[in-house]
């Protein structure tokens, strides 16, 4: 029997082997300096696999596309073919280890932020090309060692003609497109600004040219801002009604707003800033008003300044009034209400709450409730908490909200009329 069971494991053998060797073979060289010697003297690529043991991604690799045949054969002719764990884990084995210290080096110096990440060296171990992320399948895999091959599509040899001086149109696409895809927003507006400033005024106002603009648009130093400042009604009959005004805006807030956003000990001049960026920015007055007065509200909230957040919500409200942003009235009345901290804030609040009150809907009626009873209109605030009881199920959260409200202020009320009559 176990004569039998020796012949049949060593029939299999072959077939195994065979299918253990279709796929990529990883080098075991135990260091940087070992797998560039190798590379220069076969005169080969090197690819890295840069992975870890808990990424799903990165394992599916190992499954579906480390081991195909047309994966294993392209591969294992051009490349030096290397694996490279980010983790550390007990299972490690002695080639894990030795590489530790040079995965940290690695991974710094290529920027990596995602897992897994393919990083493509030249024979002389200088990394030309980068792809983040997993492949769906084999074909786009060899497709992507293809370029990794072809010097006129690297993304780091590109980035060396770029810095060289090379200016041709389309490769100023390509390579600005390939940065963004990467995620290197920095390199990507480098490049695209280039871009941008050599093409024809003309084409900028393609559709193609705005498409372009709006994923390349970030910051007011950028070249695409005159598109977003000069032809808003161009740009939003391709991208849509406003686009033209929120893109100039964030980009603004980018510049202007969000670093100030960080600091809790030093309060923004909001009415400075409102000075300052419309002098800056005429065209924008409103939109820039806006955007303040939203900030505001969220640095008060940020940093529980219930001034702020009042100030800034008596200004928010007719504006979204005026808008036609009624859906935000009940909710920027009710936390005026909650941080008024005069009796004409509160009176404000109230008079908002009013106006937009829907006396079917629970919710808005106990926060009508809340502020009419911190006004101390108790009689009132009790009739919106019963008509919400009715409203609601019990056992339900808006149901025993109001059961507390009702509680709470009723007795309240006892009380102040005992006292009342007790003076009486």
């Amino acid at each position: 029997m176990k004569l039998i069971i020796i012949i049949a494991l060593v029939l299999c053998m072959p077939g195994l082997t065979r299918a253990q060797e279709q796929g990529i073979r990883f080098d075991k060289s135990m260091s940087w300096r070992e797998v560039v010697e190798k590379a220069t003297r076969e005169n080969k690529y090197i690819y890295v696999d840069v992975m870890a043991t808990w990424c799903g991604p990165c394992q599916a690799m190992v499954k579906n596309i480390f081991p195909q045949k047309e994966v294993g054969d392209f591969y294992n002719e051009h490349f030096i073919c290397v694996k490279l764990q980010t983790d550390k884990t007990a299972k490690d084995d002695e080639y894990v280890k030795a590489w530790h210290k040079e995965v940290n080096d690695i991974c710094t110096k290529a920027k990596i932020k995602v897992l897994p990440t393919s990083l493509y060296y030249n024979p002389q171990g200088e990394l030309v090309h980068i792809i983040p992320g997993g492949m769906p399948d084999a074909g786009r895999f060899v497709e992507a060692g293809k370029i990794a091959l072809d010097e006129n599509r690297q993304i780091f040899t590109c980035l060396k003609k770029y810095e060289a001086g090379e200016r041709d149109v389309e490769f100023l696409y390509e390579l600005s497109v390939n940065f963004l895809m990467l995620g290197d927003k920095v390199m990507a507006r480098k490049v695209g600004n280039t871009f941008w400033q050599t093409i024809t005024p003309e084409e900028r106002l393609l559709d193609k040219g705005i498409r372009y603009a709006a994923d390349f648009f970030e910051s007011v130093d950028d070249a695409m801002l005159p598109l977003f400042m000069d032809h808003p009604e161009r740009v939003d009959a391709v991208l849509g009604k406003g686009v033209a005004d929120q893109k100039v805006i964030r980009a603004i807030e980018a510049k202007y707003i969000n670093p100030l956003m960080k600091d809790s000990v030093n309060i923004p001049d909001w009415d400075g800033l409102y000075r300052e960026l419309t002098e800056r920015y005429p065209k924008k007055q409103e939109s820039i008003r806006k955007m303040l007065l939203n900030r505001k509200l969220g640095y008060g909230q940020r940093y529980h300044n219930d001034g702020l957040c009042a100030a800034a919500l008596k200004e928010l409200l007719p504006i979204c009034w005026e808008e036609g942003s009624e859906v935000l009235i009940p909710n920027y009345a009710y936390e005026l209400g909650r941080k008024a901290q005069d009796k004409e804030a509160g009176k404000i609040a109230l008079e908002w709450l009013e106006r937009t009150l829907d006396e079917t809907n629970a919710y808005q009626l106990l926060n009508y409730a809340d502020i009419l009873f911190l006004n101390k209109q108790k009689g009132k605030g009790l009739k919106c908490v019963n008509t919400a009881l009715k409203l609601t199920e019990e056992g339900s959260k808006l149901h025993e909200r109001a059961m507390e409200m009702k509680k709470k202020n009723a007795r309240e009320m006892k009380f102040l009329k005992q006292v009342m009559n007790e003076i009486n």
